[in-house]
């Protein structure tokens, strides 16, 4: 479910595209405004779905609401049955793990450092959010223009046709990167979804170094392949957010992205293609601290993470994946602590 959340920034790049393209051919200021008010839409829809999505059970728990929680579980897994052995699993899986967190723990915002394991945690969150945000693909996305003006493809329509193939490219890729992400592991894709993305960006750089500024068609249309093919190994690293605060992630995330959709006009006025090629090398060191520090969290639940974080785990029950591939077996129901005081 959060795979197909990011992949579907890719799906409303492609409505962005179709719509610009559309609009591109009104003689005003509409062509421009129109696109930017359609943008409300999406928005109020959000709005008013909000009322009617549940509280996170982790959240209902902690607020002693536990049989809350459990309606939350038991819909959330798709059977609605409170009574399902993986229900009840990852159910008393999680009263346990808060029950540990309250005694052992605080709410204060030194928590994050106070452990080795809160500090390794920080630390992943940091980085998922910084490397996700800067191997290339925001400079794509908001200055796909300037992009293809240094590869020497200045013709409006053209740029907005490849704006909308580019646009459906990565939808595809990200969805088979989804698919991919609990049969090769977060890790692996992280890894090689970022090899892939230095490889291409330092291809991008070269290409329209030496063929930005000529009349060589094949070339322009090679630069374009590699910025096709740049964004299309950017289809893992959407995936590695599992493991994270989502709330100090997209602080994190949001205030890179910041910096480099305002850093990055500047670059390439300043210095053109070689911006490619420094973050080319950025990503080469990215790639070595990934293989070096990211842990892999396939198959976890967010309380079996604490494994890898802290060295044990903090609930005495089976991990919830062996209960669902039915290599472990459920807690005994009768044991299972309904309403307990957490």
């Amino acid at each position: 479910m959060l795979g197909l959340y990011f992949d579907l920034w890719f799906a409303g790049g492609l409505i962005s595209a179709g719509i610009t393209y559309g609009t591109a051919n009104i003689l005003s200021t509409w062509a421009w405004r129109i696109p930017s008010l359609l943008q409300m839409l999406p928005s109020f829809a959000c709005i008013v779905v909000l009322p009617f999505i549940p509280e996170s059970p982790r959240w209902l728990v902690y607020q002693d609401r536990t049989e809350d929680a459990l309606e939350v579980l038991a819909v959330a897994h798709g059977w609605g049955d409170q009574n399902d052995p993986v229900v009840l699993t990852e159910y008393q899986e999680i009263v346990q793990t808060l029950a540990f967190e309250k005694t052992g723990g605080s709410v204060s915002p030194l928590e994050t450092i106070r452990t080795p394991g809160n500090r390794c945690r920080l630390m992943l969150m940091m980085s998922v959010a910084i490397l996700s945000m800067t191997p290339g693909n925001n400079v794509v996305t908001y200055y796909l223009g300037t992009m293809l003006d240094e590869a020497g493809i200045t013709n409006t329509k053209t740029q907005l046709q490849v704006n909308i193939i580019l646009s459906a490219w990565s939808f595809v890729l990200s969805l088979i990167g989804t698919v991919f992400g609990e049969r090769l592991g977060r890790r692996w894709l992280a890894i090689i979804s970022t090899a892939l993305c230095a490889v291409f960006i330092f291809l991008v750089g070269a290409f329209s170094d030496v063929y930005g500024g000529g009349n060589n068609v094949s070339g322009k249309y090679a630069t374009i392949a590699m910025m096709f093919l740049f964004m299309g190994s950017y289809w893992a690293l959407t995936l590695s957010a599992g493991l994270l605060g989502m709330g100090m992630y997209q602080f994190w995330a949001n205030g890179i992205g910041l910096m480099i959709t305002f850093a990055f006009p500047f670059s390439f006025a300043t210095i053109g293609y070689k911006t490619y090629m420094i973050n080319g090398a950025f990503n080469v060191l990215a790639l070595i601290f990934i293989c070096f520090t990211w842990v892999e969290t396939r198959g976890k639940s967010l309380e079996e993470i604490d494994v890898l974080m802290d060295g044990e785990k903090h609930a005495d029950v089976p991990d919830v994946y062996d209960v669902m591939r039915g290599k472990a077996d459920a807690p005994d129901l009768e044991n299972i602590v309904v309403n307990p005081k957490v």
